[in-house]
């Protein structure tokens, strides 16, 4: 004679199954907007939406903006603009930054109409990122404006060393990111007169990745030296400098 606590059980299964597959499909959250691929507000989407996760008010020629960006499913970021309450909106007229892989959104701290946007080339390891300056004292014509002081790939073999150079200015804000699929490495930042600044050891961390933000001292060159964590390291490397204002 079965148990009744096992009749309960498999009554419970097949009722479960019988529950129509809308309602197993998972609702809004209250706190979520969802936006279509025109940028419009759309609560009841299921499917092809994005997400938004920004949004930053803004005024511009004395009239208020809404500057937001949604994320798809797939990761890629979708960049709008309208006014306040989602009303009138449009895709943003920026190419390099649509669709793509998005690190990071920050306000310009020495202008409110303008942001800067870092862009993933991908999202594996050793995936280079570009900043990107994004004006938008006029919204129906926005600038784009790169940030990249400087992209490089390399190769390092055993017991090699690599000398990168970018120009910097006093004051200016930078981000330095070293990626790699497997080379454990030091990384080291001189000034304009040759003296370490920074500097960050990354070894036995997978994947190998090192990220600086410096405040840089005086106008001039500058010099990044790479190499391996010991006298075995060896692989390839993407290295990328960029400011992190206009």
């Amino acid at each position: 004679m079965r148990s009744p606590t096992i009749i309960t059980i498999i009554t419970a299964i097949l009722a479960a199954a019988s529950i129509p597959a809308v309602f197993a499909q998972r609702q809004p959250s209250a706190n979520e907007i969802y936006i279509d691929k025109d940028c419009r507000r759309n609560q009841q989407l299921q499917f092809d939406k994005f997400t938004v996760f920004n949004q930053n008010e803004f005024t511009a020629n004395g009239k208020k903006y809404s500057f937001y960006a949604g994320r798809y499913q797939d990761g890629a970021v979708l960049f709008c603009i309208s006014e306040p309450n989602f009303n009138q909106p449009k895709v943003l007229n920026a190419e390099k930054i649509q669709r793509q892989f998005i690190d990071k959104i920050a306000t310009d701290p020495n202008n409110k109409t303008a942001f800067i946007i870092a862009v993933r080339e991908g999202n594996g390891p050793g995936a280079t990122a570009t900043n990107y300056g994004l004006d938008l004292s006029n919204p129906d014509r926005p600038k784009l404006t790169s940030l990249s002081l400087l992209q490089q790939r390399e190769t390092l073999k055993e017991g090699e060393s690599r000398e990168h150079t970018f120009q910097g200015r006093a004051g200016q804000s930078i981000t330095i990111e070293l990626g790699s699929r497997g080379l454990d490495h030091n990384i080291t930042l001189f000034d304009t007169n040759g003296k370490r600044i920074a500097g960050k050891t990354n070894n036995f961390q997978r994947p190998p990745e090192s990220k600086l933000t410096v405040k840089l001292p005086s106008n001039g060159t500058y010099k990044i030296v790479v190499k391996g964590g010991d006298r075995t390291s060896k692989g390839t490397y993407t290295l990328s400098v960029n400011s992190n204002q206009l």
